[in-house]
C-alpha cells in the first residue's frame, strides 16, 4: 500500500534505474497500473548482453516493441546466441519502427541469417545511429550485402553509420545505388579500396561531414596505367577526415583530391615514409583548408647498424619538419622514436599532442631513442 501511494512520475524515475529485464520480471503483472506504466510511459534501451535466455524476447519484448529506441546485440562466449534468440522469437529489425540506435557487435552471420535479419531495414524510418562493430560475416560474400547497403542509404533520418566487418575473401565496399541526404558521419573499416570507388561513394553521400576509413588497397591500384583514376566529383561537405592503416600514398592522395574542404585530418600510416617536405607539398596541393593535422607513421628510415649514422639520418629527417611551414605557419610539432631492428632503422613518428587511442609505439624495447621538433618536449 505504501509503494502504490507513490506518484506515477516517481515510479517512472525509479524504473529508469532498473535493467529492463529485471524491471519486467519484478513489476509486470502485479496490477493494471504497473502494466500501464511499463508499457506506455517510457522508452526502452535494450542491451542483449544482459539477456541470457530467450524468454524475454517471447514474453516481454512484444509488449514494448513500439517503445524501444535502442537495441544492442553482442555475441561472445559469456553471452552467446543473442541474435538466434531474437530470430527464433520471430522478430526482424523492421518491426521496431521507433528505433533510434542499433548496434551489432562481434556478430557472426551466415548468408541465410543475413537474408532474414536485414530483410526489412527500410522500415526503420526513425533510425539515426547504426553500428556494425567487429562483425564476422565469413559465410557471406560482400556482393550479397549490396541490398543491405542500399536499404541503409535510403533511411531518411540516419546520420551516423559505422561499418567494421569482414566477409569471405577480399571485400571491396559496394557503392549504394541511392543518395543519402541525411548521413553525416560515416566510418568504414576492414574493406579494401580502389581509388575509383571513392568518387561514387561520395556522390551517394552528399551531406557527409566526417569520413573515417581504413585505406588499404590491392597493388594493382598503385599502377595508374592498369587502374587509372581521374578525379571528377568533389565533395565539399566533408570537413573531417580520419584514415586508418594507410599503406598506399597514391590512394591517400587520390582521396584528398575529392575532399578539398577538409580542415581536420587524422591519419595512421604503415610502411610509407613521408618527410616534412613531402607532407608540405601534399597539404599545399590537395588540402589547402587544413587547420588540424594529427599523424602517426610507423616505417623504416634506412638500412643501417651504425648508431652515429642513425642519429644523423634521424636529424636530417626531423629537419624537414622544422621548416617555417611547420613551426611558424601552423605550429605543428612531431616526435620521433627510433631504434634498430633487422639491420634497419625503424621509427615511429607522431604529431604532438598524441591523440590516438591505441598504444603509442609497437616495439618499445626497440624504439628506445627519441627526439622532437618541439623544444623542451
Amino acid at each position: 500500500m505504501i509503494l502504490e501511494s507513490l506518484s506515477n512520475e516517481l515510479f517512472i524515475e525509479l524504473f529508469a534505474l532498473f535493467d529492463v529485464v529485471d524491471l519486467f520480471r519484478a513489476f509486470y503483472g502485479l496490477n493494471t497500473r504497473f502494466n500501464s506504466l511499463l508499457i506506455h510511459l517510457r522508452r526502452y534501451r535494450i542491451d542483449f548482453r544482459s539477456i541470457f535466455k530467450g524468454d524475454f524476447c517471447r514474453t516481454y519484448l512484444p509488449l514494448i516493441i513500439n517503445r524501444t529506441i535502442y537495441l544492442r546485440f553482442f555475441d561472445k562466449e559469456d553471452a552467446p546466441y543473442q541474435c538466434a534468440h531474437f530470430q527464433s522469437a520471430g522478430f526482424t529489425f523492421g518491426q521496431f519502427d521507433n528505433l533510434r540506435y542499433l548496434t551489432l557487435e562481434n556478430i557472426n552471420l551466415s548468408l541465410q541469417f543475413n537474408q532474414y535479419f536485414f530483410s526489412d531495414l527500410y522500415h526503420l524510418h526513425n533510425l539515426t545511429h547504426l553500428k556494425f562493430i567487429d562483425c564476422r560475416m565469413q559465410g557471406i560474400f560482400f556482393d550479397a550485402f549490396q541490398d543491405v547497403i542500399d536499404q541503409i542509404w535510403n533511411l531518411p533520418k540516419l546520420t551516423h553509420c559505422y561499418f567494421d566487418f569482414c566477409f569471405c575473401g577480399i571485400s571491396h565496399f559496394y557503392i549504394p545505388t541511392s543518395v543519402s541526404t541525411s548521413l553525416q558521419y560515416l566510418t568504414i573499416l576492414g574493406n579494401w579500396w580502389y581509388s575509383s570507388k571513392f568518387d561514387g561513394l561520395l556522390k551517394k553521400t552528399s551531406q557527409l561531414r566526417t569520413f573515417a576509413v581504413s585505406l588499404q588497397t590491392l597493388q594493382v591500384d598503385e599502377i595508374p596505367s592498369l587502374y587509372g583514376f581521374i578525379p571528377s566529383f568533389k565533395n565539399l561537405s566533408v570537413k573531417r577526415l580520419i584514415l586508418y592503416k594507410v599503406d598506399t600514398q597514391r590512394l591517400m592522395i587520390n582521396l584528398f583530391q575529392l575532399l578539398p574542404n577538409v580542415n581536420q585530418l587524422k591519419v595512421e600510416i604503415f610502411s610509407i615514409k613521408l618527410d616534412g617536405n613531402q607532407w608540405e607539398q601534399i597539404i599545399v596541393n590537395y588540402l589547402p583548408q587544413l587547420k588540424v593535422f594529427q599523424m602517426k607513421m610507423n616505417t623504416d628510415l634506412c638500412p643501417s647498424t651504425d648508431n652515429q649514422r642513425n642519429e644523423e639520418e634521424i636529424d636530417q629527417f626531423l629537419a624537414t619538419y622544422r621548416t617555417p611551414f611547420w613551426i611558424e605557419h601552423h605550429q605543428w610539432f612531431i616526435r620521433c622514436h627510433w631504434g634498430v631492428s633487422m639491420e634497419n632503422v625503424r621509427m615511429c613518428v607522431y604529431s604532438l599532442p598524441y591523440k590516438f587511442g591505441d598504444s603509442l609505439i609497437y616495439d618499445k624495447e626497440l624504439l628506445d631513442k627519441t627526439k622532437s621538433t618541439c623544444l623542451g618536449v
